[in-house]
């Protein structure tokens, strides 16, 4: 979600968000002809919808297993369920990249036996999405997405021109090299700000026998996304809630046997970009095999 754009569909406005984007227009040579107006350009565009659905799950325990419970298992469990939302939303953007990247084999570019993921690839999808016109995120650089066995061979990567070749040579990058990774942030590079996730695309057999391959994205403005119902956006409070609560006796539970419960409850949906891809490619998946596991 973190590389998605953020959209909004206001309160009372049925379940459904049409996104548009206005399709590129060529250069025009022709020059005008002196006193005579011409004729007008008609700007067109490309438009996708995409329906917004209620995700929840909820955990009740008895009040027996609150009170005797060697840890504070409802604000653990209302933890493992921040995740569970979490990954629930990052698994629902992921979808809408791979559906991309199968609708347009162009954009993918896959490695070759024994070829691990480097710097030398990053740049090559990079200017790949500068050359189509991509513009990078709103701090000037693309993002990317990988995975931690992925960004093991990335920031291992000792060849010329490579990670530690161009790291190595100033205070800042040196210090970087000897940090390693902090919080989800992986590192910098050629323009891609890179962040880890375990939920990448895999690829089995890939490139070849047993193998299994790892998607890495390089992502460009409006690639992909994110609708979140009413006035918030997830996870602030009003559209992403997680609901702990304690309860008293009730009609439907007289004994109060259920002592607590903890739930989520999120409405969302992601789009990929309204145009074709053909027309405005807007990020690069890269499938390569890792030297770990």
């Amino acid at each position: 979600m973190a590389v998605t754009s953020r959209r909004k569909l206001p309160d009372r406005n049925g379940r459904t968000i049409q996104l548009y984007g206005y399709d590129l227009l060529s250069g025009n040579t022709t020059p005008g002809s002196e006193g005579t107006v011409g004729t007008g350009i008609n700007p067109t565009t490309s438009i996708r919808n995409v329906t917004v659905n209620q995700f929840f799950d909820f955990a009740s325990f008895s009040d027996i297993l609150v009170e005797t419970a060697i840890d504070p298992i409802v604000e653990n469990t209302a933890a493992e369920m921040g995740f569970r939302a979490a990954t629930t939303a990052n698994t629902l953007a992921r979808t809408e990249f791979e559906a991309e990247a199968t609708a347009d084999a162009t954009i993918v570019i896959s490695g070759t036996d024994n070829e691990f993921f480097s710097a030398s690839l990053v740049r090559q999808m990079a200017f790949s999405l500068r050359g189509a016109d991509v513009r990078p995120m709103a701090d000037g650089m693309f993002a990317g997405v990988i995975h931690p066995f992925v960004a093991h061979d990335l920031m291992n990567d000792n060849t010329a021109g490579g990670v530690i070749d161009v790291m190595k040579y100033h205070k800042e990058g040196s210090e970087e090299l000897q940090r390693g990774v902090q919080g989800y942030r992986v590192i910098d590079i050629s323009g891609v700000r890179f962040i880890e996730t375990t939920t990448t695309s895999t690829f089995a057999n890939f490139p070849s026998g047993s193998k299994t391959g790892f998607g890495t994205y390089v992502i460009g403005q409006d690639a992909v996304f994110s609708i979140s119902l009413g006035a918030t956006e997830i996870p602030e409070q009003r559209n992403y809630q997680m609901i702990v609560r304690n309860w008293e006796p009730s009609a439907a539970d007289p004994a109060r046997v259920v002592g607590a419960s903890c739930a989520y409850n999120f409405k969302y949906a992601a789009l990929r970009v309204p145009q074709a891809v053909s027309l405005h490619p807007r990020f690069r998946q890269c499938k390569t095999e890792a030297s770990i596991s």
